[in-house]
């Protein structure tokens, strides 16, 4: 609680505050060098906070060694002992416990039916494919019964459709075992698809800390709407504010959303975020009986296999992007006169930050 870490004159970390449930999967997701590795191995026990106290399952373990915690660590490649089996590799932690080498034998069977591995506990760590070796160290990490687990972005290294698979693989046996994951990952799908709660962390702190449908729907910055997802971002000025409605003047024309948590004022500049799959699109021009509307020509049509992405300029310097199903963009073409229009409860309103 409240950890704050220093590398010499470097801050890391700032006054991280969050809690993790029992059995939750949480991800700490964030660009490169926003401090989730090093907030994972303050969890961990290999670094120690400069300020605050960590605490698991109401024990105090901040001066406590890795060793000594309920917690254990799966790397980002694996790390296994490449001059022993994957039988050995899994049970080498329970020897070093002294468990008796029945009870050894019977975890690691259990660890290999676990991560699907049945038949291959005889292998060494260089004949098994990149996806087998981060299923071994998985099973490695939770035959000692861990009370948290966490992973420093395991699945990183592996191409997409592995990884894609070890997602859904790697929440499966979460599930199932009923364990507390904690989960460090810069892959925004990945965090989306796996987690219970997400947080998200930008230059050592965390920014926003909810649900996935809480953090894309209602995100509460500029920065983590833009970060999560793909995002139209509409600059303006606040209009006007109507009990739960709020509505923005921008050079496009005057848009309304929902009033979110965050306190805007009249006058005071914001940003209106929209996602793509949201905005439906019309062709010709004119207003539409749906929400808020806006008309521009066609920019760009980007084929991405399960949709299309179409960019509609409706200013000079402004574009908007609608996410359609290919057969929603059959006939239209570049320079099109088209209407977007949206569902007010589809857009959000947030204050603009600075540059």
């Amino acid at each position: 609680m409240g950890v704050s870490k220093l590398f010499g004159d470097t801050r890391a970390l700032e006054h991280i505050d969050f809690r993790v449930e029992d059995g939750e999967f949480v991800s700490l997701l964030g660009a490169s060098g926003c401090g989730k590795s090093t907030l994972l191995r303050i969890l961990a026990g290999f670094e120690r906070p400069t300020t605050g106290t960590v605490q698991i399952y109401q024990q105090d373990v901040t001066q406590w060694p890795p060793e000594k915690r309920p917690t254990n660590l799966v790397f980002q490649r694996g790390a296994l002992f490449p001059h022993m089996t994957v039988r050995e590799n899994i049970g080498y932690s329970l020897k070093l416990r002294r468990w008796t080498p029945s009870r050894i034998d019977a975890r690691i069977e259990e660890m290999l039916a676990l991560v699907r591995l049945d038949g291959l506990g005889d292998r060494a760590p260089s004949q098994l494919s990149g996806g087998q070796a981060q299923r071994v160290a998985l099973a490695r990490a939770l035959a000692s019964e861990p009370r948290v687990l966490l992973l420093d972005e395991p699945l990183s290294a592996l191409d997409l459709k592995l990884r894609q698979q070890m997602q859904l693989e790697l929440r499966a046996i979460q599930k199932r075992l009923g364990a507390t994951f904690v989960f460090v990952t810069h892959d925004q799908t990945e965090a989306l698809v796996m987690s219970d709660r997400i947080a998200i962390m930008n230059n050592g702190r965390i920014v926003q800390y909810g649900t996935p449908r809480d953090i894309y729907r209602r995100p509460n910055s500029v920065f983590v709407s833009d970060f999560v997802g793909a995002t139209n971002l509409l600059s303006g000025v606040v209009g006007s504010i109507d009990g739960e409605r709020i509505v923005l003047q921008t050079a496009s024309g005057a848009f309304a959303a929902p009033k979110g948590t965050e306190q805007l004022r009249k006058g005071e500049r914001a940003v209106l975020s929209l996602r793509p799959e949201a905005v439906r699109l019309h062709p010709g021009t004119g207003r539409t009986a749906e929400g808020s509307s806006v008309s521009g020509n066609i920019a760009e049509i980007i084929f991405q296999g399960n949709c299309v992405r179409i960019g509609t300029q409706i200013l000079p310097d402004a574009t908007i992007w609608a996410e359609l199903r290919d057969d929603e963009a059959d006939g239209l073409t570049p320079g099109d006169p088209v209407t977007l229009s949206w569902a007010e409860s589809a857009a959000a309103v947030m204050k603009e930050e600075p540059q």
